[in-house]
Protein backbone atom coordinates (compact mmCIF):
# COMPACT_ATOMS: atom_id res chain seq x y z
CA UNK A 1 0.00 0.00 0.00
CA UNK A 2 0.91 3.71 -0.85
CA UNK A 3 1.99 6.29 1.59
CA UNK A 4 0.37 9.12 1.43
CA UNK A 5 2.91 11.36 3.89
CA UNK A 6 2.96 14.02 0.32
CA UNK A 7 -0.13 14.20 -0.27
CA UNK A 8 -1.84 14.66 3.38
CA UNK A 9 0.58 17.21 3.96
CA UNK A 10 -0.38 19.38 0.49
CA UNK A 11 -3.89 18.58 1.98
CA UNK A 12 -2.98 19.78 5.40
CA UNK A 13 -1.73 22.73 4.48
CA UNK A 14 -3.84 23.54 1.51
CA UNK A 15 -6.87 23.27 4.21
CA UNK A 16 -5.26 25.30 6.82
CA UNK A 17 -5.14 28.44 4.12
CA UNK A 18 -8.62 28.00 2.64
CA UNK A 19 -10.08 27.56 5.94
CA UNK A 20 -8.22 30.49 7.31
CA UNK A 21 -8.70 32.97 4.55
CA UNK A 22 -11.60 31.26 2.63
CA UNK A 23 -9.33 30.34 -0.51
CA UNK A 24 -5.77 30.21 -1.35
CA UNK A 25 -6.07 26.13 -2.05
CA UNK A 26 -5.30 26.54 -5.38
CA UNK A 27 -2.31 28.41 -4.99
CA UNK A 28 -1.12 25.87 -2.88
CA UNK A 29 -2.72 22.14 -4.16
CA UNK A 30 -1.15 22.95 -7.78
CA UNK A 31 2.31 24.35 -7.15
CA UNK A 32 2.95 21.21 -4.89
CA UNK A 33 1.51 18.36 -6.91
CA UNK A 34 3.47 20.18 -9.71
CA UNK A 35 6.39 20.08 -7.79
CA UNK A 36 6.17 16.95 -5.16
CA UNK A 37 4.17 14.46 -6.68
CA UNK A 38 5.25 15.46 -10.48
CA UNK A 39 2.31 15.87 -11.74
CA UNK A 40 1.66 17.64 -15.44
CA UNK A 41 0.40 21.02 -14.94
CA UNK A 42 -3.30 20.33 -16.43
CA UNK A 43 -3.69 16.87 -14.60
CA UNK A 44 -2.94 19.30 -11.44
CA UNK A 45 -5.32 22.09 -11.94
CA UNK A 46 -8.28 19.68 -12.53
CA UNK A 47 -7.21 17.34 -9.38
CA UNK A 48 -7.34 20.91 -7.51
CA UNK A 49 -10.84 22.17 -8.05
CA UNK A 50 -11.99 18.62 -6.75
CA UNK A 51 -9.50 19.11 -3.78
CA UNK A 52 -10.84 23.15 -3.38
CA UNK A 53 -14.27 21.69 -3.70
CA UNK A 54 -14.44 19.58 -1.08
CA UNK A 55 -12.21 21.78 1.15
CA UNK A 56 -14.19 25.08 0.39
CA UNK A 57 -18.13 23.29 1.71
CA UNK A 58 -16.08 21.72 4.79
CA UNK A 59 -15.14 25.52 5.72
CA UNK A 60 -18.08 26.95 4.47
CA UNK A 61 -20.11 24.84 6.80
CA UNK A 62 -18.12 26.79 9.35
CA UNK A 63 -18.94 29.69 8.38
CA UNK A 64 -22.18 29.32 8.26
CA UNK A 65 -22.25 28.01 11.81
CA UNK A 66 -20.32 30.64 13.22
CA UNK A 67 -22.88 33.25 11.22
CA UNK A 68 -20.13 34.79 8.83
CA UNK A 69 -21.60 33.30 5.65
CA UNK A 70 -23.27 35.80 3.75
CA UNK A 71 -26.63 33.78 1.16
CA UNK A 72 -27.35 37.07 0.05
CA UNK A 73 -23.89 37.80 -1.77
CA UNK A 74 -23.51 33.60 -2.25
CA UNK A 75 -26.31 32.65 -4.84
CA UNK A 76 -25.38 35.25 -7.68
CA UNK A 77 -21.86 34.91 -7.20
CA UNK A 78 -22.41 30.87 -7.24
CA UNK A 79 -24.36 31.14 -10.67
CA UNK A 80 -21.33 33.50 -11.99
CA UNK A 81 -18.75 31.32 -10.69
CA UNK A 82 -20.52 28.05 -12.04
CA UNK A 83 -20.61 29.90 -15.66
CA UNK A 84 -16.63 30.72 -15.33
CA UNK A 85 -15.89 27.42 -14.04
CA UNK A 86 -17.81 25.92 -16.86
CA UNK A 87 -15.79 27.98 -19.50
CA UNK A 88 -12.26 27.59 -17.33
CA UNK A 89 -13.08 23.47 -17.30
CA UNK A 90 -13.03 24.02 -21.85
CA UNK A 91 -10.54 26.40 -21.85
CA UNK A 92 -7.89 23.76 -19.96
CA UNK A 93 -8.44 21.84 -22.45
CA UNK A 94 -7.56 24.23 -25.20
CA UNK A 95 -4.41 25.69 -23.54
CA UNK A 96 -0.93 24.21 -23.38
CA UNK A 97 0.53 23.16 -20.14
CA UNK A 98 3.62 25.94 -20.48
CA UNK A 99 1.01 28.61 -21.09
CA UNK A 100 -1.66 27.24 -18.32
CA UNK A 101 1.60 27.76 -15.66
CA UNK A 102 2.36 31.61 -17.38
CA UNK A 103 -1.12 32.81 -16.67
CA UNK A 104 -1.56 31.45 -13.21
CA UNK A 105 1.86 32.57 -11.75
CA UNK A 106 0.67 35.83 -13.52
CA UNK A 107 -2.43 35.66 -11.74
CA UNK A 108 -1.13 34.62 -8.34
CA UNK A 109 1.48 37.53 -8.81
CA UNK A 110 -1.01 40.41 -9.43
CA UNK A 111 -2.94 38.64 -6.81
CA UNK A 112 -0.31 39.06 -3.92
CA UNK A 113 0.30 42.39 -4.81
CA UNK A 114 -3.44 43.68 -4.68
CA UNK A 115 -3.57 41.81 -1.33
CA UNK A 116 -0.64 43.47 -0.32
CA UNK A 117 -1.16 46.72 -1.47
Amino acid sequence: MKNHKKEIIIGLAAGLLNGLFGAGGGSVVVPAMEKFLKMPAKRAHATAVGIILLMSVVSAVIYIIRGQFSLKIWIPVTVGGAAGGFLGGFLLTKISGRWLKIIFGAVIIVTAVKMIF
